[in-house]
């Protein structure tokens, strides 16, 4: 049994589940090459790091980086912007049971209560879930890469507790 057959149980009767899973993978498409940006940005500043003695690139070792956090800017937002959308897609979930034979009448006759709104939410859930996951795996990604290739002494420290500190609205 494939995915999509398994998924169908998760969605209103009659839903075009291909479409919305296309329409879902091409935001998911959209938001990794948004984030590509970050790629960008840190080769940026990078370069930024070393000076020309005419016919070499050497490190200014009194060049700090700037923070992983203003690098990174807003690369992951656009998986931000599509979790919140699957509220929207909860919304026409249940609205879509008072379209056409409307069965709305039959899921709120069924024994089980719980059909209609895991009918309604679990596909949304699941798409804010992959969202921050891919998010998540992205952030540590490029922290990687970040702390990879900045030579150590262009470093600023506590790199890692500045993502923290945004994270939940403090300073250090």
């Amino acid at each position: 049994m494939n995915h999509k057959k398994k998924l169908v149980h998760y969605a209103p009767p009659g839903v075009n589940l291909g479409q919305e899973l296309g329409w879902f993978a091409s935001g998911i498409g959209a938001s990794l090459l948004y984030s590509l940006g970050f790629l960008f940005r840190y080769s940026r500043e990078y370069q930024l790091l070393f000076l020309w003695d005419g016919t070499a690139k050497v490190l200014n070792t009194s060049a700090v980086m700037p923070n992983f956090v203003q690098v990174l800017g807003g690369s992951l937002d656009t998986f931000l912007v599509l979790a919140l959308s699957m509220a929207a897609v909860a919304i026409y979930h249940y609205s879509y049971h008072y379209q056409g034979s409307k069965s709305i009448y039959l899921m709120r006759r069924l024994p089980d209560r719980w059909e209609l709104p895991r009918r309604c939410l679990t596909l949304p859930l699941m798409g804010v879930l992959a969202c921050l996951c891919v998010a998540l795996l992205l952030l540590l990604i490029y922290y990687a890469v970040y702390m990879a290739f900045t030579p150590r002494a262009c470093l600023a420290p506590y790199q890692w507790q500045k993502i923290w500190s945004v994270i939940l609205g403090v300073g250090i």
